[in-house]
């Protein structure tokens, strides 16, 4: 009777292989099905546009400062706080560099095809977030496959790629793609229980803090899922040393950046925001309200509960690490002064602990009543979501905002009739403010022979997708790599870590010594306004340019004391030997550094860039520039230069104009 059972259970074991689909065919899948929801460009949201300027500032100019002239919106920003001045002036990012740094190859790619800073550029950048979030649900589905029968696996994965936020933030340059993937791989890795694989896993834990300091939430989990999987007080040491190794250089590139960036390596964007909210109004906002709250955008992860009680007999470290990372992000961002997560869609923050959710819910879906209950909640969550791919979630805050004037407050997620999920299908049922745009990919500018490249290599993904749906696989590969590079992984993190973090020293000694007009191609003019503002210093791109061509031209200020009133500035190119003559041409601020000056930090250097574009009417010769402070408001006037009385102040520094 024994032999009889054994045999039927290696038959079926047998036969759910067969069935099995491979964890590279469902990503090909996945991939093909998020690019076909592709909004054609970057969609316009502040942080996926930040992160794009970053991509294009590091390809195109090696730099890592962004220019204040680049947007029309960028006043707005830069008011807003997105942009922080940095040590010497320039303007950064106030977010962290994993997304740029990995949206790097897709932007070389799209910048090869359709030229720098290009339609089509965009439409590559976007797509790291639908490969991400790919990536993940194949890896959601192989950790799944390893823990149930494939028909369990293939359900959660269904339901994390169609009845959760999943694929809208797959459709969208936010951050949230990306952090997923670098969670689910971090912890598989760790869960492996061999050096390199910790080592490894702790390098994409850390990059995950890279790619968003929040991510740090999760590094608790994932110290106490190697606290669990060592056996003795030996492998906990060794064990918490690969993991320390691995993480120790996304996080010292981290020190780095805001060195580069502030000067100091624990300085952030983030200063006058924190942890200010209500705990309790945020856990109940990401929870239960109707415009943020977790249960009504995924309801399928009710099941979570359920399952981790059935789970904790057969694998309590999955049970305690994924609660403990849900628990962290949970009630870290639910402090968070925005925990809503502002215009965006359903639970944002949460959206990385989803495939970890998913996996404790698994285990009750793998029984008969729980998959009949994760049908019907998979059901409700494809219908929250289907508006929020289908539909533009930016026009539905528009709509609240801006039209109808309703305040911006935390609280109004909490009213029903103002649930974007009921106002996106209002927008659906009448068909307008329709998002996909692989149909339309010219209409975004995209020449037309890379739109149907685009539209055919998501058929070439698809149609391999099938294939490999085709093919027999073993139920659990496992990647194993020679010994000798199993002990070398991470000893190169080792050595990784130690240099960079001696180059984010050498830079901080070196920038608190070196004096600001050294190097750099500034020149020093320390020329002030009015006894409020200093004109610190200048540099030009190049002394010489022809017609048709642009001066690059950045000015460094800081206020002296507190400015009351806005000024603006102007730049004029006049002709060398008679500067006293009316400008050739101009270029005019209305703010500064696209900040008001009332809003200057005192002593803070804010950089000022112009690109003066020349006319083709200028005769070739020599001319200069001068730039000066004015008012715009009555009563208006030059403000005078301290010590000469001028009204602005001459470049040393003349220009060459060529035919």
């Amino acid at each position: 009777m024994r032999s009889l059972a054994l045999e039927r259970r290696s038959r079926a074991l047998q036969a759910d292989r067969t069935l099995m689909p491979s964890s590279w065919a469902l990503a090909l899948l996945l991939t093909a099905l998020f690019l076909a929801l592709t909004p054609g460009t970057i969609p316009g949201t502040i942080d996926g546009e930040l992160a794009y300027w970053v991509t294009v500032a590091l390809a195109e100019r090696g730099h890592l400062a962004i220019r204040t002239s680049l947007d029309p919106y960028l006043p707005a920003i830069v008011e807003r706080g997105f942009l922080q001045p940095g040590w010497d002036g320039s303007w950064f990012v106030r977010y962290s560099l994993g997304q740029p740094l990995a949206a790097l190859p897709f932007y070389l790619i799209g910048r090869i095809l359709g030229g720098p800073d290009s339609p089509t550029a965009r439409l590559f950048v976007n797509a790291l977030s639908a490969v991400a979030m790919a990536g993940a649900g194949a890896l959601l589905y192989a950790w799944g496959r390893s823990l149930w029968d494939s028909r369990t696996a293939l359900l959660t994965l269904a339901i994390f790629a169609l009845a959760t936020p999943a694929p809208v933030y797959a459709r969208l340059f936010f951050s949230e793609a990306l952090l997923t993937f670098c969670l689910l791989l971090g912890f598989r890795l760790l869960f492996t229980r061999w050096p390199a694989g910790i080592a490894l896993g702790g390098l994409t834990l850390g990059w995950a803090v890279l790619t968003r300091e929040g991510a740090a939430a999760a590094l608790p989990a994932a110290a106490l899922a190697l606290l669990l999987l060592a056996r003795n007080r030996r492998e906990r040491l060794a064990f918490a040393g690969y993991g320390i190794l691995g993480a120790a250089l996304p996080i010292s590139l981290l020190l780095w950046y805001n060195v580069y960036r502030f000067g100091h390596p624990l300085r952030h964007g983030y200063e006058g925001e924190g942890f200010t909210a209500s705990l309790l109004e945020g856990v109940a906002g990401l929870l239960f309200s109707p415009g943020r709250g977790l249960l009504f955008h995924a309801p399928a992860v009710l099941l979570a509960l359920p399952g981790a009680y059935l789970l904790w007999r057969r694998d309590r470290v999955l049970v305690l690490t994924a609660g403990m990372l849900f628990a962290g992000y949970l009630l870290m961002y639910g402090r968070w002064w925005a925990w809503h997560g502002g215009w965006a869609w359903g639970p944002r923050f949460l959206v990385p602990t989803l495939p970890f959710l998913l996996l404790l819910a698994g285990e009750a879906m793998a029984r008969p009543a729980g998959r009949r209950a994760a049908l019907a909640l998979g059901l409700l969550g494809f219908l929250a979501q289907l508006p929020g791919v289908l539909i533009d979630h930016q026009r539905f805050h528009t709509e609240l905002f801006v039209e109808r004037g309703l305040p911006d407050v935390p609280t109004i997620w909490f009213r029903p009739e103002l649930s974007p999920i009921l106002g996106q299908w209002r927008y659906l049922w009448h068909g307008i403010h329709w998002a996909p745009a692989l149909h339309r990919l010219e209409e975004h500018g995209i020449p037309s022979p890379i739109a149907w490249g685009f539209r055919l290599g998501i058929a070439v993904l698809f149609a391999f997708g099938l294939w490999g749906l085709r093919r027999p696989i073993s139920p659990a590969p496992v990647l194993r790599l020679h010994t000798r590079w199993t002990s070398a992984i991470p000893i190169l993190l080792l050595l990784a870590g130690i240099a960079l973090n001696g180059v984010a020293l050498a830079r901080w000694a070196w920038i608190r010594r070196q004096p600001f007009c050294d190097g750099a191609g500034r020149l020093c003019l320390n020329q002030r306004f009015g006894g409020q503002v200093e004109l610190a210093a200048f540099s030009i791109e190049s002394p010489q340019v022809r017609r048709d061509e642009d001066i690059g031209l950045t000015l460094w200020f800081r206020a002296l004391r507190p400015v009351t009133e806005p000024l603006s500035v102007y730049a004029h190119v006049l002709p060398a030997d008679h500067p006293e003559a009316h400008q050739v041409f101009q270029e005019d601020h209305e703010h500064p550094a696209s900040l008001p000056l009332p809003r200057w930090r005192l002593g803070q250097l804010y950089s000022d860039f112009y690109r003066l574009r020349v006319p083709n009417t200028v005769s070739p010769g020599r001319y200069v520039l001068k730039v000066g402070l004015y008012r715009r408001a009555p009563p208006g006037g030059r403000i005078p230069v301290d010590g000469s009385g001028a009204d602005g102040v001459i470049l040393p520094l003349p220009i060459e104009i060529r035919p």
